[in-house]
């Protein structure tokens, strides 16, 4: 069907203009809005498409989002011997602790022999005094924050150390911090240690025996109709935005149109923020749910064209020092409501993110309970996170009760599942490689230390046996981009697991950047660099949310119904310059941005009608972003959605953008850039 795939593109462009006027209706918002210096209630209507009637098996149960959520930390004061002094002889006292902390930072990203031992010979005495008294950094902590203020403003220091306290105190005594995995962390928390090299691995045991690939499959063209496939990532609904606020503030973490307990409302505001959103904002629950509402004016097509949805995690908004267990919990309910109540019963697949847990990116695994204290292990920690999410997407329709309950009883928030299309689709939890989470350097330059990977393994050898396509999906990247925040064993591993299976994994999909960014594995490791060895390709999608100076975007995929490769990324974005008009007119209006196969390969030399974007065309198309300077241009201007003004990057950060395209593990990057040391951290 040679003009399949043009026709659906053509549809796609000449739609955006098309309305199905009898399908209109008006929704109402409520929200949150500053009138004279305090906060109030306040309700809107809006307007947009209707979603076709729902088919589920049973009435679902609706999520109706409580404003108690939204309450704020109170944080009590620790006073007496324990904020300034050691709980047993031998043990830091708060004042050292700080002494020691100005030391490293005063070395940040100086990596060298003496800064790595200096920060692990610290963490392994913090380590110590945890052992002894868990909750050492909520009672240190404003001993400790005081002398910081200058360059963390006080609430956003005791919040980050109060909230965090119980699980770093329970998880610090279990790293081995004058081993690989204190140096490990070092690299990533004060950059002044090299990333160790991930461990050998033994790749016929991994692999159960079965190393050796099946014949390269035969690609051929679409013959069918192309399924169209919704992919939404980062969504950071903030039910704590108000409109009317600063939405360009600062010392608050950079996270405006907010009125914090501590913000001082009778400051003249600058820049109020939209109802819409901002680019300094989380999404506003009128610019997330306008995306379900505009979905069919912006692309021409009805919910019930759409076969199924993606959605690659990352639902709270990013306030990490003021999180609580109800707000997080409310903010996943309710986006999933937003999600369910949109689509019009079109099934989604979801992942988890970083912030889909409290607190921020803390998740533990249940082979670590026995180094670990009761309030810290995995019963206590994470259990109830997928106990309630695993329901929701029970309770939806989007996930069988048998595939749900696998998110609970891994222990890991993973499950498998297989599309009416027969498409299986593995959905992994990135928090078992993600730097922010503390409970993965427990074992962190070790092989495997969750399962998780032993457990896609067994999923691939079966999907090969049965000759089925599989999709992965998962948050954070587990290579290069601006940066890289992933532990490099398990990117290592994944990598070769991409490589080993490629014939049956027909794509991976993540989130997290916020950027529309992609990225290709090699055969054997990357060694060599062609399109003949190109073996996978990784859509990272683009957010929702405008965090941070970035427009909001969605895509769906034409997807080949066989084989299940995808044939193109079509691509829409909202303008968030466009508020002003867009209160006008009384909801966000959703423009078409870019279709992959036209941008990257605009007089269609690269692949025939028809013909999937393979890993072989997404290489010829960095060397397109390597070579041309307009190609270059392109693509980072639609990483960021086209925000405006279009910035140049420098050098270094070209060579981060370079890099990032080829290099889908820590390891690869690192050696791209010419050296092991980690380019990023979180202080």
């Amino acid at each position: 069907m040679k003009a399949t795939l043009l026709l659906a593109i053509t549809w796609a462009l000449l739609a955006q203009g098309h309305d199905h006027h009898d399908d209109f209706k008006a929704s109402t918002l409520t929200y949150q809005t500053l009138v004279s210096k305090k906060v109030e209630t306040a309700t809107t209507t809006l307007k947009g498409m209707r979603p076709h009637a729902h088919h589920h098996h049973s009435a679902p149960t609706s999520y109706t989002f409580n404003s108690a959520a939204n309450a704020y930390p109170t944080f009590p004061s620790i006073i007496g011997p324990l904020a300034t002094d050691s709980p047993a002889p031998g043990l830091p006292n708060a004042t050292t602790l700080v002494g020691a902390a100005f030391a490293l930072i005063g070395k940040f990203k100086t990596s060298n022999p003496a800064n790595c031992q200096l920060c692990q010979t610290l963490m392994a005495s913090v380590a110590a005094r945890m052992k002894a008294q868990q909750e050492t950094l909520s009672n240190i902590a404003i001993t400790f924050c005081t002398p910081l203020q200058a360059a963390l403003p006080l609430p956003i220091c005791i919040g980050l150390l109060k909230t965090a306290s119980t699980d770093l105190g329970g998880v610090f005594p279990a790293i081995d911090m004058l081993g690989a995995d204190g140096q490990t962390l070092c690299a990533f928390m004060f950059g002044t240690c090299d990333l160790p090299a991930p461990p050998k691995l033994d790749l016929g045991k991994l692999f159960k025996g079965k190393t050796k690939k099946p014949a390269p499959r035969v690609v051929s063209t679409c013959k069918k109709e192309p399924l169209k496939v919704l992919h939404i990532s980062d969504y950071h609904l903030d039910m704590r935005y108000v409109v009317g606020s600063e939405a360009n503030c600062t010392g608050t973490g950079n996270l405006c149109c907010r009125v914090h307990p501590y913000t001082n409302v009778s400051v003249p505001i600058q820049e109020p923020a939209s109802i819409f959103g901002n680019y300094l904002c989380d999404t506003p629950e009128a610019l997330g749910t306008s995306l379900f509402r505009q979905l069919p004016k912006a692309t021409g097509h009805r919910w019930e064209d759409f076969s199924f949805g993606l959605f690659t995690g990352d639902l709270v908004s990013h306030d990490i020092w003021e999180l609580t267990e109800p707000y997080v919990l409310a903010e996943e309910l309710l986006s999933y409501q937003h999600f369910f109540d949109g689509m019009g019963g079109v099934k989604i697949f979801p992942t988890l993110g970083n912030h889909d847990t409290f607190p921020h990116a803390f998740t533990s695994f249940p082979n670590q309970d026995k180094v670990l204290p009761a309030n810290a292990s995995f019963g206590i920690q994470q259990e109830w996170n997928y106990q309630n999410i695993s329901a929701a997407w029970e309770n939806y329709g989007w996930l069988s009760a048998s595939e749900a309950s696998t998110v609970v009883n891994s222990g890991l928030g993973i499950y498998r599942a297989v599309t009416p299309e027969g498409l299986v689709i593995i959905s992994l939890n990135s928090d078992v490689w993600y730097y922010f989470n503390m409970y993965a350097y427990i074992g962190g330059n070790s092989i495997d230390p969750t399962g998780m990977f032993n457990t896609l393994i067994s999923y691939l050898l079966e999907a090969e046996s049965k000759n089925q396509a599989v999709w992965l999906i998962q948050h954070v990247n587990v290579g290069g981009s601006t940066d890289y925040e992933a532990l490099p064993a398990a990117t290592d591993l994944y990598y070769q697991i991409v490589d080993r299976f490629n014939n049956t994994i027909r794509a991976t999909f993540f989130g997290h950047t916020h950027a529309d960014e992609f990225g290709v594995f090699y055969s054997d490791n990357g060694t060599v660099q062609t399109a003949q060895t190109a073996a996978s390709v990784a859509y990272i999608m683009p957010s929702v949310t405008t965090y941070t100076n970035k427009n909001a975007g969605f895509r769906y995929y034409l997807v080949d119904p066989e084989s299940f490769d995808v044939l193109d990324s079509v691509n829409f974005y909202a303008n968030i310059s466009n508020t002003d008009q867009w209160a006008k007119h009384g909801d966000v209006t959703w423009e078409f941005e870019y279709s992959a196969r036209d941008t990257y390969d605009p007089s269609h030399t690269l692949l025939k009608p028809d013909e999937p974007l393979s890993a072989a065309f997404w290489h010829q198309v960095t060397e397109k972003i390597y070579t041309n300077e307009a190609m270059f241009e392109t693509y980072t201007d639609l990483r960021t959605k086209k925000f405006r003004p279009f910035v140049n990057e420098t050098a270094a950060q070209r060579n981060l953008t370079l890099c990032g395209l080829r290099s889908m593990s820590v390891p690869i990057f690192e050696r791209c850039l010419g050296s092991m040391k980690s380019t990023t951290s979180f202080l």
